[in-house]
């Protein structure tokens, strides 16, 4: 084979290994993309929120998917101390950013088809469109500085939620 082919070859097998790269990064940037929620503009305050959470039934909870919107929920169990801190971070931090969230107790949840998804409480669940985006999970040592350290939860809701302000 002569040099020119062999280069040649070269070549071309760099310019597809490139493009390649080039195509996986796009299709990375287009999967974390998706990770991010925009919430419906209805969740949005002027200013700080009034009341804590909007609680929701099962039935309620049902028609929000079906109606596709994009919201953020609480599960809640009383008597929880780890439930008793992520809902004061919750309830700080949404109404800094002026929105609204909803609270659904976790013995709600269970009659829901949230239950699918969501097996532990306390959490916080986005859901984009009318599905579940994402869920702070309780079984995750991952997700765990997020429960207990108020700098970390807001970390975690940044890289989930997108914020009209």
């Amino acid at each position: 084979m002569s040099k020119k082919k062999k280069i040649g070859g070269l070549v071309a097998a760099l310019i597809a290994v490139v493009g390649l790269g080039v195509l996986f990064m796009f299709a990375v940037a287009g999967v974390f993309s998706n990770q991010i929620t925009a919430l419906d503009d209805e969740y949005y305050c002027e200013g700080k929120c009034e009341s804590e959470f909007e609680e929701l039934t099962e039935e309620s909870y049902e028609k929000l998917i079906e109606e596709k919107k994009s919201f953020v929920v609480f599960v809640d169990q009383i008597g929880c101390d780890t439930a008793d801190k992520l809902r004061g971070f919750s309830n700080d931090y949404f109404s800094e950013q002026g929105v609204k969230i909803y609270k659904m107790m976790f013995s709600v949840l269970k009659g829901t088809s949230l239950h699918e998804k969501v097996k532990y409480y306390p959490s916080v669940v986005v859901i984009s469109k009318g599905t579940v985006k994402t869920f702070l999970r309780a079984d995750s040592d991952e997700d765990a500085k997020a429960f207990n350290e108020y700098g970390s939860f807001i970390d975690w809701v940044n890289k989930r939620v997108k914020f009209n302000n």
